[in-house]
């Protein structure tokens, strides 16, 4: 029986070579897109400490101790790319704190810090909706009380040249007929230069709800274009997605 996708699957898919090589290029040659740099300064506390989940390479990580974020922590799954964040910051001689955990069960105590991000739809790339509404809980449980969190997301309804394909995929899943690792409609595992990664595509209604269920109030979201034009070295890494901010508020 094929195995469903899980914990496992991700690790290994973020542990292949190609994503190594990519997320640790993208912190020198990439850095913050231009819709990150606007919608992280509209919404993050520069004082205060921040978590970035789902670090990879140190990406946003870096970047934002360049914008003037002087208190930040990195935190992902996968204990090669924390590797090699730590390496970025030893060759640049930067004092940033990178660790392993996982961000259904997160190593900190509660109310510690004043900001979270998770970028690149790292959140959506958790295996099963109850398990991404445990690490949205889990982020409201280590904000202090105001503290913001900011995420991406895709949008199965805003990327209208995917409108077709989820129309069939709906249908397969409807007579039984779609790829039995998934679990969810919205799930995809996509392949890429011979590595497998998993995304769940939510709909924006599906987000407001998660984020209602793990106690976070919605501040704001929009599309990706809406915020910024981007350079083609980022468009050419990544696709539109929504940008989202919510609050814990007690």
């Amino acid at each position: 029986m094929t195995s469903r996708v899980d914990r496992g699957f991700v690790l290994e898919s973020f542990s292949h070579p190609v994503a190594i090589e990519g997320y640790s290029r993208a912190v020198a040659e990439i850095g913050l897109w231009e819709s990150e740099k606007l919608f992280f300064r509209r919404h993050l506390p520069v004082e205060g400490l921040l978590l970035d989940l789902g670090c990879g390479a140190g990406r946003t990580t870096f970047a934002l101790r360049g914008l003037g974020y002087g208190k930040i922590v990195g935190l992902d799954l996968t204990p090669v790319l924390v590797r090699e964040a730590m390496g970025h910051a030893a060759r640049s001689g930067v004092s940033i704190p990178f660790r392993v955990g996982d961000a259904c069960c997160l190593p900190f105590p509660d109310r510690t810090f004043a900001g979270c991000l998770f970028s690149f739809n790292g959140l959506m790339g958790i295996p099963r909706r109850a398990e991404r509404v445990r690490a949205l809980a889990e982020v409201r449980r280590v904000l202090a009380p105001g503290g913001v969190f900011v995420f991406t997301t895709h949008d199965r309804d805003a990327a209208v040249e995917w409108r077709a394909e989820w129309e069939a995929e709906r249908g397969r899943w409807r007579e039984g007929r779609q790829d039995p690792r998934l679990h969810e409609f919205g799930d995809k595992v996509f392949e890429d230069a011979g590595r497998e990664y998993f995304i769940h595509i939510p709909a924006r209604k599906e987000v407001l709800e998660g984020l209602a269920e793990a106690g976070l109030e919605w501040i704001e979201d929009a599309w990706r274009p809406a915020l910024a034009a981007e350079p083609e070295a980022v468009t050419r890494a990544s696709v539109d997605c929504r940008f989202w901010a919510a609050r814990r508020t007690a």
